[in-house]
């Protein structure tokens, strides 16, 4: 008699199993999209920490390091700072003079060149350490002649490790959102300051990666 309840509570919820199913199908979903964010996280706070001198990783024949108040260009929309050809590099531009409020204060343009598409894992975005009188993010937007590609909203943010303070802003390369990869082509980056002179004036000073594999 028991077993003949049970299986009739059983039957009418035929649902429980398909639920189970539902569930178990999110929280797989859930686990791969927090491994990747985790996985990009990783990368660009691993670069975000060698270029601030927090860490030191293995060091590349293929890094490139320049000042960027000596690189060629203006970094406007027309004359872009040119970080040259970044295939198979890493490429870093430090000590940027902060971003104001205003235009053309607000934004500064650089240009960099893949001569092949990009490979798994390569991005492009800023470091930076906000303070109490700099609190405004350094946001980073890709174009290809004037059509944007990447816009700031597809930027991953990093924090630091001990205080968990932004200092980073990303824009994966490849994997590119939606699937592939960037092809080969010159590009231009916009960093951006994007807060309301308001609430802050300024950017930090920061730093410009571009990591290619």
């Amino acid at each position: 008699m028991d077993r003949a309840r049970t299986a009739a509570a059983t039957a009418a919820r035929p649902e429980t199993r398909s639920n189970t199913r539902t569930r178990t199908s999110i929280r797989a979903w859930t686990r791969i999209r927090t491994r990747r964010t985790t996985t990009w996280l990783g990368v660009a706070a691993t670069l975000a920490l060698a270029i601030v001198g927090t860490a030191a990783p293995d060091a590349s024949a293929a890094t490139y390091r320049y000042d960027c108040r000596r690189l060629a260009g203006a970094g406007s929309y027309s004359s872009p700072f040119q970080l040259g050809n970044v295939t198979g590099r890493t490429v870093v531009a430090v000590n940027c003079p902060p971003l104001t409020s205003g235009v053309p204060y607000n934004h500064r343009y650089f240009a960099f060149t893949l001569t092949r598409a990009a490979r798994v894992p390569s991005l492009v975005g800023a470091t930076f350490q906000l303070n109490s009188a700099q609190s405004s993010a350094v946001n980073p937007s890709l174009s290809r002649g004037p059509v944007t590609w990447l816009h700031t909203s597809a930027g991953i943010w990093t924090r630091d490790r001990s205080t968990g303070a932004l200092n980073g802003r990303y824009l994966p390369l490849a994997p590119y959102p939606g699937g592939g990869v960037l092809p080969a082509g010159t590009y231009r980056v916009d960093m951006q300051k994007l807060r309301s002179p308001l609430s802050s004036l300024s950017t930090p000073w920061f730093n410009v990666v571009v990591a290619v594999s």
